[in-house]
C-alpha cells in the first residue's frame, strides 16, 4: 500500500504501523522532525503512535480525485456524522465536506495543515458551524503524505482533538516541474471528474540555501442526476415486498403544481375537481384526489463542483540550523446543488401576508367551494410547488486563505518552531435559479399572466426568478505558536526529552444576509414586509461574534529502558466568553435588539496524556495510551441568533393531534418547520464544555519474514457531549416528553400557521465509542514480480450516547440521531508490481445495517392493496465496492494510468433514511451511485 522511502518507512516506524524487522533494514537517519501527536522533534525512527500515513504513492493509487475521496474512504472512518457534498442537495450542506475518525460526530476530528490548524467552515446560524474544517477548500495535488491520528491528541492539540487528528503535509524542498492530469469517466451519463495541476520548485534548501514551490490545480465534479440512476430515479415512491405483502414507502409532497388548498374542516384541489387528473407532469401524481409530487426523482444525486487551489511556500535558510519559512494557500471552491423546485407552502385568507395579496386566489377557488360545502373556515393554506422556476440552484462559494510566516531551528540547545497563522474560511451562497421574488409573482398572478391552482397554457415564472447573493459569512482565526523540545537527563534508554508549548488564537465570525434572507424574521424592521424569495430560506438574522483562547503545554519523552519509552503530556486551556456584537432575543415571532454582549461562559480545563512504546522481542512491538480531552462550544453554538430554518427532512404526522393547528393541517405526515438558534445563556442554562476520557492498548508483531499484524484496542468516553438540536425524527416520535421543544403555534414567515421544532444545542450527556482497529500487512516476491497485500479494518463495539429518553446507540442501525456507526469496515489492498508496470486492486466493504424505522400509524410505509400503514424496521445490505488501476512509467520522468473504479457496478443499497439531502431510497453519506467509471491520467516531471 505504501511506498517504502526512506522517510516514510522510519515515519511508519515510529507510527508503529508497520512491522519493526521491515523497517529495520532502512539506513539510520540524523534528522528530527516533529510527528502528529507530539510537540517533540525527534529522529525520525523514535516513537509509537497509532497514526496512519498515507504516502504519496498510496495517494497516486488510490483512484480519487479529491481529499474527501481519500479521507473518507479509510476504515477509522466508520460512519457517524461526516458531510459528503450529497449533502447539500437540499440546502443544508452549503458544500461542506468533512472527516469523522471511528464513528465520532465530525467536529471531534481535528484538521491541520502542516501541523496548523486550519479555519473552520461557518456555515449559517446554529447548526452550521461546530468547528469542522471543509476538506473540499484543500488541494489533493499539494500534500504530500497525509497522518492520520486515530487516538485522543487533546493534551497536545487542545479542544477539537477528541477523537483524532488528520494532518496534511504539503511537499517540501522540490526543485522540478511537473503536470498531471486525471479524468474519471462513468459507463453510465453524468457524474465524470477530472483534474490537472502543475508544479515548480525553485533551489535547493541544502545547496542553495533555499526554495520555493508553487503549484496548481484545477477540479471539477460534473452533476449526476437522479433521473440517470436506477437507484433514485424512482425517487420517493419505492415499492417492495415486506412480510409478502406489496408495500410502497411513500417520501413524496404534498406541495404541489397544481397546488392543493388546505382549510381547518376539509383540503381540495380546483385543478383535480375540474379535470379529474393532476396534469401530464411526470413527477405529479393524484392521491386522494388531490395532487402530490415525487420531489426526489428530480433532483441531483451529485452536486458539480470546481476547484481552483494555489499554494506558494517558501524556506530560507538563516545561519546555522535556523531557516525561515512561509506558506500561502489560496482555495475556491464552487458547488452548484439543485435540489426540487420551489416548496411552497403559501397563507390564504387570515393566513396571508399583511395586505392580503393573495386575496384574489381566496375568492377565485375558495369562496365558491365554501358556499358550495357550508365550509366556514377563515383561512387556508396553499400547498405549492413552482415546477415553471426550475430546480432551486444555490452557487455555494468557499474561498480559503492560509498563510504562515515563522521560523524554526535551534537555539541554546532547543530545537524550536514558531508561527503566525492567518486563516480564513469566507462562504458564500448565491441565488442561481428556481428561487422566486414574492412580490413579482403576485403581481403575475393579479394581471391573470399565471394561476398555481389550475395553471394557464403556456405560462412562466421567468419574470419573478432571482439572482444573486442571498447570505455570507467569513470566519478567520489567527493563531501564534511556539514549540521547543530540548534533551534533558539521561535515562538507561537514553536522554529524556521535554517539549513545551504555548498557543493564542483569535477567532471572529461574521454572517450577512440580503433583504430577502432576513424576511419574516421577527424583528420590528421586518414588520409589515411582504416580499421574500419564494421556495428558499428566510428569516436569518446577521450576526458579528468573536472569542479568544490560548493553551500552554508540556511533553516528556522519557526511555525508561533500552526499547522501552513512556510520554507523558499535559496541557491548560481556557475560552474567554463570545462577544456577540449584535444579539437579539430569542422570541420566535418577535425578535428585539439588544446591546453588544459577552454571551456562554468562560471555559478552561487541563488535560493529560500518557503513553508508552516497548519491544519486548525483535519484531514486536505493544504501545498503549490513557488520556482525557476536552471541546468548548462553537462560536455558532452560542451567539447564533433565532432564525427560521426551512424544513424537516422527512414528513410527519402533526405531534399534536388535538389542537387547532395540527386538525387544520390534516392528518397525512407532511414537512413541518424548523427554527434554531445558539444557546447565549450563563451559568446553570448555558452549554458545559465536552470533556472526555480515553485509552488505547495494541501493537505490531512481525508474524514472519512476509506477514506483520497490528492490533490496537481503544475506547472514548465522553461527558456532556453537545448536540446541535434535538434530532427530528426522535423528536416527533417523542413530541409528548419534549413538548418544549415544539412551537405550536408557529406563524411561518411566508404566512401560514404551523408547527414549528426549535432546535437549540443542548448537552446531551454521556457517550461511549468503542472498537478495534486491525491490519494484516503481506508481501512476497513471485515469478513474475512483488506482489503486496493490506487489509485492514475498523471494528466497532460501541457507539452508544443519550438522548433525554435514555441510552441510544447508533452501532449497527440508524440511530436516533439520524446517522449510522458500520460494525465493520474493511479494505483490502492488492498490489503486483514487474518491471514498468504497478497493478493495485482495492475491496472496500461495509458491513450492513438495521434501516430507519418507521411504525404502522406513521403513514411512511402502506400497504398497496389495503392502503393500511404497515410498520417497517428493515436492513440495509451490506455494501462491497472493487477499484483496479495500473500504473506504467513509460520513463524516469513520464507515468500513465488506467483503471476502473467499481469495477462490478455495484449500486448503492436500499435505504429508507428521509434525512441527510433530498436524495430518497439511499443514503448519500455512505455509498456512492455513480457506478462504474473508467479512469485515466498522466503525469510528466521536467
Amino acid at each position: 500500500m505504501f511506498k517504502r522511502t526512506r522517510l516514510c518507512t522510519q515515519l511508519m516506524l515510529a507510527f508503529g504501523v508497520i512491522p519493526v524487522a521491515f523497517a529495520q533494514d532502512a539506513p539510520p537517519s540524523t534528522q528530527r522532525v516533529e510527528i502528529t501527536g507530539s510537540a517533540i522533534r525527534r529522529i525520525e525512527a523514535e516513537g509509537a503512535l497509532p497514526v496512519t500515513v498515507i504516502s504519496r504513492d498510496a495517494i497516486d493509487k488510490s483512484n480519487v480525485n479529491s481529499i474527501p475521496e481519500l479521507i473518507q474512504a479509510l476504515p477509522a472512518m466508520t460512519g457517524g456524522n461526516f458531510q459528503q457534498s450529497s449533502g447539500s442537495v437540499n440546502g443544508n450542506g452549503f458544500g461542506n465536506t468533512t472527516a469523522a475518525i471511528h464513528g465520532l460526530d465530525q467536529k471531534y476530528t481535528l484538521v491541520l495543515l502542516n501541523g496548523r490548524r486550519v479555519a473552520p467552515f461557518g456555515g449559517f446560524g446554529a447548526s452550521g458551524g461546530d468547528g469542522s474544517v471543509n476538506l473540499s477548500s484543500l488541494p489533493l495535488d499539494a500534500i504530500e503524505r497525509v497522518e492520520v491520528l486515530t487516538d485522543g491528541a487533546s493534551a497536545l492539540y487542545g479542544s477539537d482533538a477528541i477523537a483524532g487528528v488528520v494532518n496534511f503535509i504539503t511537499k517540501k524542498n522540490v526543485t522540478d516541474a511537473s503536470v498531471f492530469f486525471n479524468g474519471s469517466l462513468p459507463e453510465q451519463e453524468g457524474g465524470s471528474k477530472w483534474s490537472a495541476g502543475i508544479s515548480k520548485g525553485f533551489g535547493d534548501l541544502e545547496a542553495d540555501g533555499f526554495n520555493i514551490l508553487a503549484s496548481y490545480s484545477h477540479d471539477v465534479q460534473e452533476v449526476l442526476m437522479a433521473s440517470q440512476r436506477d437507484v433514485s430515479k424512482r425517487g420517493g415512491l419505492i415499492r417492495f415486498t415486506l412480510d409478502g405483502q406489496p408495500v410502497v414507502f411513500d417520501q413524496t409532497s404534498r406541495n404541489s403544481l397544481p397546488a392543493s388548498l388546505f382549510l381547518d374542516t376539509g383540503a381540495f384541489s380546483p385543478y383535480f375537481d375540474l379535470n379529474g387528473n393532476c396534469g401530464t407532469n411526470p413527477a405529479v401524481f393524484a392521491s386522494n384526489n388531490r395532487c402530490r409530487t415525487n420531489y426526489a426523482a428530480t433532483v441531483q444525486d451529485i452536486p458539480d463542483s470546481e476547484r481552483d487551489s494555489f499554494y506558494l511556500s517558501g524556506r530560507l535558510k538563516l545561519g546555522g540550523d535556523n531557516i525561515l519559512f512561509a506558506e500561502a494557500l489560496f482555495s475556491k471552491f464552487a458547488m452548484t446543488a439543485a435540489f426540487a423546485p420551489p416548496a411552497q407552502p403559501m397563507g390564504l385568507g387570515d393566513q396571508d401576508l399583511p395586505g392580503r395579496p393573495l386575496d384574489i386566489l381566496w375568492n377565485k377557488y375558495v369562496v365558491p367551494w365554501q358556499a358550495e360545502t357550508g365550509d366556514t373556515s377563515t383561512g387556508a393554506q396553499m400547498a405549492y410547488r413552482a415546477f415553471e422556476a426550475g430546480n432551486r440552484t444555490d452557487d455555494y462559494v468557499t474561498k480559503t486563505q492560509h498563510y504562515v510566516l515563522g521560523v524554526e531551528g535551534t537555539a541554546m540547545g532547543w530545537d524550536y518552531s514558531t508561527s503566525l497563522t492567518f486563516s480564513s474560511s469566507q462562504n458564500e451562497d448565491k441565488l442561481a435559479g428556481g428561487y422566486l421574488d414574492f412580490a413579482t409573482f403576485v403581481n403575475l398572478i393579479k394581471d391573470g399572466q399565471y394561476d398555481p391552482l389550475v395553471p394557464i397554457e403556456g405560462q412562466n415564472l421567468d419574470a419573478a426568478l432571482l439572482k444573486g447573493t442571498f447570505l455570507k459569512t467569513n470566519v478567520s482565526q489567527n493563531v501564534f505558536n511556539l514549540h521547543a523540545s530540548k534533551d534533558m537527563f539521561s535515562l538507561p534508554g537514553g536522554n529524556s526529552v521535554l517539549g513545551l508549548g504555548f498557543d493564542y488564537a483569535q477567532q471572529s465570525l461574521k454572517q450577512e444576509t440580503s433583504d430577502l434572507a432576513q424576511f419574516g424574521n421577527g424583528t420590528p424592521g421586518q414588520v409589515g414586509k411582504t416580499n421574500y424569495a419564494v421556495g428558499g430560506f428566510y428569516g436569518y438574522v446577521p450576526m458579528e461574534a468573536s472569542r479568544n483562547n490560548y493553551g500552554v503545554f508540556a511533553e516528556l519523552l522519557m526511555p525508561v529502558a533500552r526499547k522501552t519509552e513512556i510520554t507523558a503530556s499535559v496541557r491548560y486551556d481556557s475560552y474567554d466568553k463570545v462577544h456577540n456584537k449584535m444579539p437579539f432575543t430569542q422570541d420566535p415571532n418577535n425578535l428585539q435588539p439588544l446591546p453588544a454582549e459577552d454571551e456562554g461562559d468562560t471555559f478552561s480545563h487541563t488535560t493529560y496524556k500518557l503513553s508508552f512504546r516497548t519491544q519486548p522481542l525483535d519484531g514486536l512491538l505493544l504501545r498503549g495510551s490513557l488520556g482525557t480531552g476536552f471541546k468548548a462550544p462553537s462560536v455558532n453554538q452560542i451567539a447564533a441568533p433565532l432564525a427560521f430554518a426551512t424544513n424537516t427532512s422527512g414528513s410527519y404526522v402533526c405531534p399534536f393531534p388535538t389542537t387547532p393547528t395540527c386538525i387544520a393541517n390534516g392528518t397525512e405526515p407532511i414537512q413541518w418547520d424548523l427554527v434554531s438558534a445558539g444557546n447565549p445563556a450563563s451559568g446553570g442554562a448555558g452549554l458545559k464544555a465536552e470533556t472526555s476520557r480515553q485509552w488505547t492498548i495494541g501493537g505490531r508483531w512481525d508474524a514472519a519474514q512476509m506477514l506483520s499484524v497490528g492490533l490496537d484496542f481503544w475506547a472514548v468516553k465522553l461527558k456532556d457531549q453537545i448536540l446541535n438540536g434535538m434530532p427530528e425524527g426522535y423528536a416527533f416520535a417523542n413530541a409528548a416528553s419534549l413538548q418544549d421543544l415544539f412551537i405550536i403555534p408557529y406563524r411561518d414567515p411566508a404566512g401560514p400557521i404551523t408547527v414549528a421544532l426549535l432546535q437549540k444545542p443542548f448537552n446531551a450527556g454521556k457517550a461511549t465509542y468503542q472498537g478495534i482497529d486491525w491490519e494484516f500487512d503481506f508481501r512476497t516476491a513471485t515469478p513474475i514480480g512483488k506482489m503486496t497485500a493490506n487489509l485492514s479494518g475498523t471494528h466497532m463495539l460501541k457507539a452508544d450516547y443519550e438522548l433525554p429518553g435514555g441510552k441510544q446507540t447508533d452501532l449497527g442501525k440508524f440511530g436516533g440521531d439520524n446517522n449510522v456507526v458500520f460494525r465493520n469496515i474493511v479494505r483490502l489492498v492488492l498490489g503486483l508490481q514487474h518491471s514498468d508496470f504497478t497493478h493495485t486492486a482495492i475491496v472496500k466493504y461495509r458491513s450492513g445495517y438495521a434501516d430507519q424505522a418507521f411504525t404502522a400509524d406513521s403513514g411512511n410505509v402502506v400497504n398497496e392493496e389495503t392502503g393500511e400503514g404497515v410498520a417497517y424496521n428493515g436492513r440495509v445490505r451490506s455494501y462491497t465496492t472493487i477499484d483496479w488501476q495500473t500504473r506504467w512509467q513509460y520513463s524516469k520522468d513520464l507515468r500513465f494510468t488506467v483503471g476502473i473504479t467499481n469495477l462490478l457496478n455495484e449500486e448503492p443499497p436500499r435505504s429508507l433514511k428521509l434525512v441527510g439531502g433530498n436524495q430518497v431510497g439511499y443514503d448519500g453519506r455512505y455509498a456512492d451511485p455513480t457506478g462504474r467509471a473508467f479512469t485515466a491520467g498522466a503525469s510528466y516531471r521536467f
